[in-house]
């Protein structure tokens, strides 16, 4: 069997014993490469750590200071809110829902689109009518068979009347002449038979007749008689029962014929009623603007149940429900949520400053027109704050407002054009008191007792009057817990000893709170930390 000799290309595939020497050494050096990397990287970040460790020590040390500042001050609520009209004609869905029919809604054909300008009588919506269209051709149908009944039933009691009059005038007078023409005859044949009899009598006297012939003549009379006695008792019957009977019979028909012609009136009058009802909502099917305005829809978007609305074509709307706004510009106003740790802060009458986002820089006039005594229902998913709906009026509103634009309102709570300011932080309760940490030198520090006159959260204006003396020169530590140490309360003879405060409840208080520096540190008016 022949040896088997490497191709050609399996040589050139092998890599020799210098070059694998070679790629091993390159591995190694790439492995200490990024060990160094990884080595310079570690102390790279514990001189950072060490530095900020440092450097937050030294903070720590070195008091925070600001001057005070002597000037205007402004406490402001500033929210957001929604530009709304005060004065809204609603435009609303009249059409009702087929009788009978389990859908309630109406379609729009097509509705006018939002924000157009629309004057009195100008077309705003149309809904879908091909129902009531349908349903109004079948109404006439049946109003024109209701129209027939009754003519019938009109019909009918005109014939019982009729039928009344032909009896006392024609059948009844007709049927009594007939019987009195009976007894007239009875009559004539009873005094005919009585002659013949009495005739006979004499002859049978005179011995002319026999007496037997007497006898028949004697019953002729009694036969005469008695159809007399029959035709008069024919004339009573038919005055006194038949007459009364057919009179009975005639007018329970007409009353009867009577009332069928009233219910038939009755009902073509609910028949022709509900056409023109049926009319009527295909009118209402085009609706057209009750006053000039700009045209806004009446979207719904619920966050608290997740169910929404949008105006548009296609859209199913029920009766009665608002589909368009059309609002008054020279009547408009901003509803904004304020939060319940600043609502008692807000009156009714306040001034407000107003800047709408459209409308870029600068502001409008407003003023606090009402505020809610309840909050608004909050969210499963929003937080615990209670919202409470407030709306500020818009002074002499610009012409191009609008109605959903975004505003923000600024109510001016309170205003001072000189007050004596200095930050929230500075600020540190003591005892049931305010004070705060003056620095006289670069380790040397006063302790003043500070009476606030107001905050807005961020500074605070003091009472100069009841306060101690504070120049606007004078530097006033800003982080007064991180150096409690400092402070100096033994001047303040005033103060509560530690047994009163502590009887107090001002030691149960500090404990509940923590740590001795933040123990201390309480609020201020609006919820401002101290």
């Amino acid at each position: 069997m022949p040896a088997c000799t490497p191709s050609p290309v399996s040589l050139r595939s092998r890599p020799s014993w210098s070059a694998r020497r070679h790629a091993s050494a390159r591995r190694g050096s790439s492995v200490l490469f990024v060990l160094a990397v990884l080595v310079v990287l570690a102390l790279i970040v514990t001189a950072i750590i060490v530095f900020f460790v440092r450097s937050g020590d030294d903070e720590g040390e070195v008091p925070l200071t600001v001057q005070p500042v002597r000037g205007v001050y402004e406490h402001i609520v500033l929210e957001r809110g929604e530009v709304e009209s005060s004065n809204n004609v609603e435009v609303k869905c009249l059409v009702k829902s087929l009788s009978g029919s389990s859908n309630t809604s109406t379609k729009i054909l097509s509705i006018v689109p939002e924000g157009t300008f629309v004057n009195e009588g100008e077309w705003l919506i149309t809904f879908d009518s091909a129902s009531l269209e349908q349903e109004a051709r079948q109404q006439r149908i049946n109003v024109l068979t209701s129209e027939a009944l009754v003519i019938q039933a009109k019909a009918v009691y005109d014939t019982a009347v009729i039928s009344k009059k032909e009896y006392l005038e024609a059948t009844y007078l007709q049927e009594e002449r007939t019987i009195q023409n009976e007894i007239f005859l009875a009559e004539q044949k009873l005094r005919d038979a009585e002659t013949a009899y009495e005739s006979t009598e004499g002859s049978v006297a005179r011995g002319f007749l026999i007496p037997l012939q007497l006898e028949g003549e004697k019953f002729r009379v009694e036969a005469a008689r008695n159809e007399r006695d029959l035709a008069l008792s024919k004339l009573q019957v038919l005055a006194k029962y038949t007459k009364e009977k057919m009179l009975t019979q005639l007018d329970s028909d007409i009353e009867a014929a009577r009332v069928k012609w009233q219910n038939e009136q009755e009902s073509l009058t609910e028949e022709r009623k509900k056409l023109q009802e049926i009319e009527d909502q295909i009118k209402n099917c085009e609706v057209v603007a009750p006053t000039s305005g700009q045209v806004v829809y009446a979207n719904v978007r619920s966050s608290r149940s997740g169910s929404e609305f949008i105006v548009e074509e296609g859209a199913q709307v029920r009766q009665g429900q608002v589909l368009i706004r059309l609002p008054d510009p020279k009547q408009m106003q901003v509803k904004t949520n304020i939060n319940e740790s600043r609502i008692n802060l807000v009156q009714v009458g306040m001034p407000v400053t107003i800047r709408i986002d459209a409308f870029g820089e600068g502001g409008l006039a407003g003023e606090v027109m009402k505020v809610n005594e309840y909050p608004e229902p909050g969210n499963w998913w929003s937080s615990t704050a209670k919202q409470y709906a407030t709306v500020v009026r818009i002074l002499n509103p610009p012409p191009e407002i609008k109605s959903g634009l975004t505003a923000e309102v600024r109510i001016h709570v309170q205003h001072l054009d000189d007050a004596l300011q200095i930050p929230v932080q500075a600020l540190y309760e003591h005892k049931g008191q305010t004070f705060c940490l003056v620095q006289q030198g670069e380790k040397q520090f006063e302790t003043r007792r500070v009476v606030m006159q107001s905050t807005n959260d961020k500074m605070v204006a003091i009472d100069t009057q009841a306060s101690d003396p504070l120049d606007p020169a004078e530097l006033v530590v800003i982080n007064p817990r991180q150096h409690s140490e400092k402070f100096d309360f033994a001047k303040f003879t005033d103060l509560p000893s530690d047994e009163e405060w502590a009887a107090r409840g001002g030691a149960g208080r500090a404990r509940a709170s923590g740590p001795a520096g933040a123990a201390e540190t309480g609020s201020g008016p609006g919820g401002a930390p101290l």
